[in-house]
Formats: C-alpha cells, sequence, structure tokens
C-alpha cells in the first residue's frame, strides 16, 4: 500500500493529464493488474485516503480506464481541473447533440466530487473561465461544449484528424476552416453567444462562439461601427497575464523519481519503466535525449539489472536503453555533482 500510495502522489506532483490517473493506468504505474490495484485500494489503509470515482455514469460497474483514483484530500481541486471538465464532457457529449447541459455534467461521478464538480462549473460561469478548447452558452441552462463542434464544415471539405485532449482522449475534428482555439486567441471565458446558434449546430465560426456578443447584438463591430479584422488576420500571441510557466522536463523528471522512489522505500533506485510512464506526454525520442542532458550534468546514472533479484517483465525490457551491450533499467540520482 504505500508503494501504492507513493505512486499517487507521484502523479499528484506531475498534476495535468497525469492526475488524477484512471484506475486503469494507476495499475500500469504500479506493474499490476487493475484488478489487483483495485483489490490493495480497498484496504483498510487505503480507507479514507483514496476515493475511486467513475466518469460519466451510465454503468453499474465502470471500466479500470474509466475510474479515477485520487487522494481524498484533493477532491474540491480535481473538482475545479480542467482535466476533470474535459473528461466528463468528453463522455456526455453526443454526436447529434455537442452541446451539454450543466446539470448533466457532473453525472456519474462520487457524490461527494459530483457536489463539488456542480459548484465548480458555476464558479467558472460566473468568473467567465474555462479551458480554450471549451465554449459555454449561459442563461438559464448553462450548455457547456467543445468549440471544436461550433464548427460547420465547408461543403466537401475533408474532415481533419481528431484532436487531443489533455487526458490523451480524442476530440471532435475542427474543420479546415478553423485552427486550434488556443493557437489564435478564443479566450477563456464563457460565452454568452446566441443559444439557437448552438442547438441547431453552432453555425458560427468558433471564434464568434467564444466571442462575447457586443450590448446592442452586433458581434462583427465594435462599439464605435469600426469592422473588426476577419478571423484569419494576425492577432497579438502574447499569452495571458495569468498564464502558468511550462515546467521543464528536468523539474518533472526530478518530482516523479523523489515521488517514486519515496514510494517504493526510498533506495534511490527506479524503473525506466516507472518513470516513462510517469510522464506519459513525453514522446521516447525526446525523454532519452533529455535524460541523457541530465546524466552529462551528473545529475543522475542508469544500472542494468543483475537478474538475481528481480525478474525483468517485457514491458521494463522494452523501457531500457541498451548501450555498450548492456541494458540499462534503473535510474539512481547521483550525489557526487
Amino acid at each position: 500500500m504505500p508503494r501504492l500510495l507513493g505512486v499517487l502522489e507521484s502523479q499528484r506532483q506531475l498534476g495535468g493529464a497525469s492526475y488524477p490517473p484512471t484506475l486503469e493506468r494507476l495499475a500500469e504505474l504500479t506493474g499490476e493488474k487493475p484488478a489487483e490495484t483495485s483489490r490493495a485500494l480497498k484496504h483498510k489503509d487505503a480507507k479514507g485516503r483514496v476515493l475511486l470515482s467513475p466518469v460519466g455514469g451510465g454503468k453499474k460497474k465502470p471500466a479500470p480506464g474509466t475510474t479515477l483514483v485520487l487522494l481524498a484530500e484533493d477532491l474540491e481541486v480535481v473538482a475545479q481541473s480542467d482535466r476533470l471538465l474535459e473528461l466528463q464532457l468528453q463522455s456526455a457529449r453526443k454526436a447529434d447533440a455537442p452541446a451539454v447541459d450543466l446539470a448533466q455534467l457532473p453525472k456519474g461521478l462520487l457524490p461527494a466530487l459530483s457536489r463539488a464538480f456542480k459548484a465548480a462549473l458555476e464558479q467558472r460561469i460566473a468568473e467567465r473561465r474555462v479551458p480554450r478548447t471549451i465554449g459555454v452558452l449561459t442563461g438559464k441552462t448553462p450548455l457547456f461544449f467543445f468549440i471544436a463542434d461550433a464548427v460547420l464544415p465547408a461543403a466537401g471539405a475533408p474532415a481533419l484528424p481528431a484532436a487531443t485532449a489533455t487526458d490523451g482522449a480524442p476530440r471532435p475534428p475542427a474543420s479546415n476552416g478553423a485552427r486550434d482555439p488556443a493557437s489564435h486567441g478564443a479566450p477563456d471565458a464563457a460565452s454568452p453567444g446566441a443559444r439557437d446558434t448552438a442547438s441547431n449546430g453552432a453555425r458560427d465560426t468558433a471564434s464568434h462562439s467564444a466571442r462575447p456578443a457586443s450590448p446592442n447584438g452586433a458581434r462583427a463591430s465594435t462599439s464605435n461601427g469600426a469592422a473588426q479584422p476577419p478571423p484569419d488576420a494576425p492577432r497579438d500571441a502574447t499569452p495571458a497575464p495569468d498564464a502558468a510557466p511550462a515546467v521543464s522536463f528536468a523539474e518533472r523528471f526530478d518530482a516523479a523519481f523523489t515521488a517514486l522512489d519515496r514510494g517504493a522505500g526510498g533506495h534511490n533506485y527506479v524503473t525506466l519503466r516507472a518513470l516513462r510512464a510517469a510522464l506519459p506526454d513525453v514522446p521516447r525520442a525526446v525523454f532519452d535525449a533529455e535524460l541523457a542532458a541530465l546524466r552529462r550534468q551528473r545529475r543522475y546514472s542508469l544500472d542494468p539489472s543483475d537478474g538475481r533479484h528481480h525478474q525483468m517483465a517485457d514491458a521494463e525490457r522494452e523501457a531500457g536503453i541498451m548501450e555498450a551491450g548492456n541494458l540499462l533499467v534503473y535510474v539512481a540520482r547521483r550525489h557526487d555533482a
């Protein structure tokens, strides 16, 4: 159990798409089967400390891939996270009904998480704060939708590949006439645009869907009647003042190593497999290059397995790095730098 909690805490430190992990993902990180991890989480030591919540209701026995695992103390933080909003919206939306009523989004979650999530949604609307990929039609019954769903493709235009959510789940494709909202300045605010537009397929463009209407209802003009630049005109790419600074690979790697090592008993030995799994968004080539840089800085070293105390699984071998005929599978932090 201490190791399982340690891995869960490591995912919390990574944040973003890493936390809270699904039951399936947590089992993968610990090298166990989902059923084994599920049994471990029912142990008396885990009760009261760990919560399991299905994503997007409807199933009496949700699959491991749709069950979130979080520390009880993080319930409020998870309820307010972009990750949970994206997961719930992705699960609740339908091809013929892409806009989802606020009251429907919390369904299926653990009761305590559902209540906190509903309150967080209401707070988002009041503060006009949503992810760049999501729009909101405010009113008596607020509707949440992916901005890519609000774009009507040009006749005969081929569909673009599905976008990817922060949790790795595919998103609906955008049309050729609409770039990723985050890339051309779609605001992080809830949109009070016309409800009839979204209800019959959001005929407006994504940029109009995400931009509040002016008091007199004219979207395409300013208060003095001057026309606004077309959607494709260059826009100010200056990041929002409250944008969080990017976290470097070294910082994320340090945090993952510390948490995984602590969870395994603090022996200063963590497998490459576990570290790769803790940074799922980093491509292997990038991971290896960045780790090589950390080794040159004498911050970490790699070691092979002697095979005497542990029989390596195929996944551990595949995660290793071959050097001079040796398969390096363990990472250790150096203290002689």
